[in-house]
């Protein structure tokens, strides 16, 4: 079985970065858009392939943890390390991605249900200006790069 749960864990790794990879695309992209329906459709399919992005970190997760379980691997250092590597990033990319993108969502669909008040094409570029997917794409990429080193390579 132990095979089976890795080949769950890489496909949902695949599905996970793959998905999560236009939501990355999309976020450099919107730095330049200064029409508010394409912004607005733009974090809309962002959040439907985070959507399926989730789908492919919970796969992965499952197939992790069933793969540790079933080989005797936790008290392997590499696993424990994969494990903290991804919960920090998780957490960071969260924390960071937040705190920019709910407030741009919340600016141009509304908040809490009520309709958006009209925004200018200035306001827009402000509010867009930022250099949080650098620094996400940074945190995650990474990330990514130490999850793949401790997985190849399997230190300690």
């Amino acid at each position: 079985m132990y095979a089976w749960f890795v080949f769950a864990h890489v496909v949902g790794l695949l599905l996970f970065v793959g998905a999560h990879g236009f939501s990355m695309i999309t976020s450099f992209r919107l730095r330049t858009e200064r029409k508010v329906d394409n912004v607005i459709a733009a974090l809309a399919l962002s959040r439907t392939s985070t959507n399926v992005a989730g789908i492919g970190f919970i796969l992965m997760a499952i197939g992790g943890i069933a793969a540790a379980s079933s080989g005797g691997l936790w008290s392997k250092a590499w696993v424990g390390g994969s494990v903290l590597v991804l919960v920090l990033v998780t957490a960071a990319m969260f924390l960071i991605g937040s705190r920019y993108y709910y407030p741009v969502r919340d600016r141009l669909s509304g908040k809490d249900g009520a309709d958006p008040e009209p925004i200018t094409e200035e306001e827009l570029a402000r509010l867009l200006d930022s250099r949080v997917p650098d620094v996400l794409a940074a945190v995650g990429g990474l990330g990514l790069v130490v999850l793949v080193w401790l997985m190849v390579l399997k230190p300690g």
